[in-house]
């Protein structure tokens, strides 16, 4: 998980927001946000109305890395390409955005 983006996106109904939480929090008592670059999250559609980032703040509080949040991947209607290995840039400092610093397709 060295210097990699956490790409998070789920059902609702199948994973409430409860399950989310706990399977965060391992991952940050495993060292995982200490490893990773950033977070990319995607749909999450619960009959609570809680966002998926909402859990991702409270439930690890003083993160420090950046997080964007999109609903075109995932299993919602709109679909998008996500180049698995490919070296990005997340930007948060002025539009939110992910941007291929390097080649992807040959």
């Amino acid at each position: 998980m060295q210097d990699k983006i956490l790409f998070i996106e789920d059902l609702g109904f199948e994973s409430p927001p409860g399950m989310i939480s706990n399977y965060l929090y391992k991952m940050k008592q495993n060292g995982v946000f200490e490893k990773i670059k950033g977070i990319w999250i995607g749909n999450y559609e619960h009959e609570s109305g809680i966002a998926l980032e909402q859990i991702v703040i409270d439930t690890l509080e003083n993160i420090n890395i950046p997080i964007i949040k999109s609903d075109n991947f995932g299993h919602g209607l709109l679909k998008t390409v996500i180049p698995i290995g490919t070296k990005v840039r997340i930007e948060t400092s002025n539009k939110a955005k992910i941007e291929l610093i390097e080649g992807c397709v040959i």
